[in-house]
């Protein structure tokens, strides 16, 4: 395969990581520098699992960028290309592209399990990096008696580069410019409804999945359109554009504790991220070629795992020094990783 790492001018002297991702084996292949004018090359022969994913890396300025994945004999251009960027800590404005909530049915003890779910647009020509702890890249509010916050573990962000304090989420993960995708869960207790959430920015869409027959959503210019089932459950399905910032949700559920089902909504929240992945691209044609590749990247859940493996693979190759216990700690999360991504490969195989 023949390709370039590009932004404003070609990137010399980048290191370019071959990656190969399957149910049977995962890890780098090769690794190269680009040479003055962006290039390289590498040449390989498939091997093991028909179904493994191959795709390269690139990091500039601490930040690992990647191809689409590698699908033709001999892949060149377009399909073969990384694109990087300057990265800055100025003030370059994030858009919500998206936001989903989904509030689920109550447990046994009354709790139920919520997910927010965001899609976030940098319409810039830069990264944005976060200028320390004070200093997050994007941040939004937690409904007031929100408890126990976390981030989607198999999601684009990694649980370290967000935190949770004085009723804030905070980002502190890069933003290319494209889109990128943050999801978090938090549980409400029985006394947190009725649900008020503040809408603090403009959204171009904002979507509500409630899995309640009784709830009731208000406060801002949304509608309801037609349920929508997933994984054999169904949602009550909100829908709203262009929301202006200042805009106050209020979501009633009506605790029944008739549905005493367990219910835990990172599943959901994918799925939920995937079905409005049209309105998001629409959101971001102006920047097209960008908008395409993120789009390829969230066609198929196994693209996200192996991104997941390269960012933990280029994480830990940059390290000075590592220990054993962080070589271990290492291991063990790239086992987890590698364990995920043979179910969902195992998934797409019984739906073909």
């Amino acid at each position: 395969m023949h390709g370039e790492a590009k932004g404003p001018r070609p990137i010399a002297g980048v290191r370019v990581v071959l990656h190969r991702v399957g149910a049977d084996n995962a890890g780098p292949l090769d690794s190269m520098l680009t040479d003055a004018r962006g290039r390289y090359h590498f040449q390989y022969a498939k091997s093991g699992s028909p179904d493994a994913i191959y795709f390269v890396s690139a990091s500039f300025d601490g930040i690992a960028y990647f191809s689409v994945p590698l699908k033709e004999r001999f892949t060149h251009g377009d399909d073969a290309a990384i694109t990087v960027f300057d990265t800055t800590s100025g003030p370059v404005p994030i858009h919500i592209l998206g936001h989903h909530i989904i509030i689920g049915a109550p447990d046994p003890q009354g709790k139920r399990e919520a997910v927010e779910v965001f899609e976030l647009g940098n319409d810039s020509s830069v990264t944005r990096v976060s200028g320390g702890r004070d200093r997050p890249v994007w941040t939004a509010q937690l409904p007031n008696k929100a408890v126990n916050p976390k981030v989607n573990p198999s999601g684009e962000v990694a649980p370290s580069a967000v935190s949770f304090a004085d009723r804030r989420v905070r980002l502190y993960a890069p933003v290319n410019p494209g889109a990128r995708q943050l999801s978090y869960a938090y549980q409400l207790p029985r006394d947190a409804l009725p649900l008020s959430i503040s809408i603090d920015q403009p959204t171009s869409v904002l979507e509500v999945l409630l899995e309640e027959p009784k709830a009731t959503v208000s406060g801002t210019a949304i509608a309801e359109v037609a349920p929508t089932t997933t994984a054999g459950r169904s949602f009550r399905r909100f829908l709203a554009q262009s929301v202006a910032a200042s805009s106050l949700l209020r979501i009633d559920v009506p605790f029944t504790l008739a549905d005493t089902r367990s219910v835990y909504f990172i599943a959901v929240a994918t799925v939920c991220g995937l079905a409005m992945l049209a309105a998001i691209v629409v959101a971001a044609r102006r920047r097209p070629v960008i908008a395409a590749n993120a789009a390829r990247a969230y066609v198929r859940p196994t693209d996200d795992l192996l991104q997941a493996i390269a960012r933990l693979d280029a994480r830990f190759e940059t390290e000075p020094s590592s220990s054993a216990g962080e070589r271990a700690a290492y291991e063990s999360e790239r086992a987890q990783l590698k364990s995920r991504l043979a179910a969902a490969l195992a998934e797409e195989r019984q739906g073909r």
